[in-house]
């Protein structure tokens, strides 16, 4: 068998692994979506464990010159040498933030700008190549949807210092005026500068390039499930159980008398307030997505929404091992863990447990880590989700 690979091979084996760290940087004319994604993105890496940290260009402006100043459409003259210096000499002063934050000990850091030139793009990417030991990846917020447009405009002017004391109209144009200069000079980003992916319309079409390790298998998937539709996500607790299960644990009781009507009384409200966001938001009605565990409890707790419940076994109770089998699944009558029994009878547990709770295991099963990665692929189901959902 021939030795020999191509370049094409060799670049795919040094992009899939992961790196000590990442900076996620955001391309896109204002009012894209881009501090959107950010958000969302961070909160979504932050819920996972990872340290993650965003750098907002426009906080750096806003800080360094006053928004009556730095906010204005004028700022933003592409024929005005002093404003484009100072704006790359703050977008430097965030990149260099962001590389710290990573040299720190953190995992994911989202630089939050237009990034609207090749040239721009191409300073970033040599500063990340020669700081070393980082990966790069580009996410491109297009936009040619004129409804999602609007909208993220009035929210831009609506919540942003840049516009504070103009009216809404005064807002808008001076807006309007912003995105025509950086139109001047924008340029989408190409294949030939590496790692991207690009979102339209906010996730309507999405393209990837040299996407894999972490960012193939979460970050992207998250991306496409973003959306910027509101819609209530209730959480509850299983109903009450009656006696525990023939195995004897409280994972296959049943509901009892008092669960029973916790279950009418959750359809009620869910039905109720159902029909209350759909007449509100003027669209016609759809069903609501129920998610429950793979628990008896849990499940029954669901069965009056008129709804099939979507049962993953991701919901269930961490697999607590041989303490769940042994004592706790079986002895204990409530949903509070039974930490101080946990420390009479398992003390050389519950000192590694205090130590790091997040990655100890139970002897023979889960840490709280491990739950949270299986709920990961759930939590990007109901990121998707554009009706109500009930878990």
């Amino acid at each position: 068998m021939s030795t020999m690979r191509s370049d094409r091979q060799i670049l795919r084996e040094q992009l899939t692994p992961d790196a000590r760290g990442l900076i996620v940087a955001m391309v896109g004319l204002p009012a894209r979506g881009k501090s959107f994604i950010s958000r969302k993105l961070e909160r979504f890496l932050k819920w996972g464990g990872s340290i993650t940290k965003t750098f907002n260009v426009g906080k750096y402006r806003r800080d360094a010159v006053v928004p009556e100043r730095s906010g204005r459409s004028e700022f933003f003259d592409n024929q005005n040498p002093d404003s484009v210096a100072a704006r790359e000499k703050l977008a430097m002063t965030a990149l260099a933030d962001a590389l710290q934050f990573l040299d720190d000990g953190g995992k994911f850091a989202i630089f939050d700008a237009t990034n609207s030139t090749v040239a721009r793009r191409k300073s970033i990417a040599d500063q990340v190549k020669a700081h070393g030991h980082y990966s790069l990846i580009w996410v491109e917020a297009v936009c040619d949807d004129d409804e999602v447009v609007r909208f993220n405009m009035l929210t831009k002017v609506k919540y942003s210092p840049d516009f504070k004391d103009m009216s809404a109209d005064q807002a808008m144009a001076d807006l309007t005026a912003r995105i025509n200069r950086y139109s001047e000079i924008y340029e989408t980003i190409q294949d030939s500068e590496g790692a991207f992916i690009k979102l339209f319309n906010l996730s309507s079409k999405v393209m990837a390039n040299h996407c894999y390790g972490r960012v193939a298998k979460s970050i992207l998937p998250y991306l496409m499930a973003i959306h910027i539709g509101s819609r209530p996500i209730w959480l509850t607790r299983a109903g009450p159980g009656s006696t525990k299960g023939q195995a004897g644990s409280d994972r296959d009781s049943t509901l009892s008398e008092e669960g029973e009507q916790f279950a009418r009384n959750l359809a009620e409200f869910v039905q109720k307030r159902s029909r209350r966001y759909w007449e509100s938001s003027g669209n016609p009605q759809e069903q609501t997505k129920v998610f429950t565990s793979t628990m008896p409890r849990a499940v029954a707790s669901a069965a009056y929404t008129g709804v099939v419940a979507d049962k993953r076994s991701a919901f269930n109770p961490i697999d607590k091992g041989v303490l769940g089998a042994g004592w706790w699944d079986v002895e204990c009558p409530d949903d509070l863990p039974p930490w101080r029994e946990v420390e009479k009878r398992h003390p050389e547990f519950m000192d590694q447990w205090l130590k790091n709770p997040l990655l100890c295991h139970f002897p023979g099963g889960e840490s709280y880590l491990d739950v949270i990665m299986r709920l990961e692929g759930v939590l990007i189901d109901v990121e998707m989700c554009t009706s109500p959902v009930l878990i």
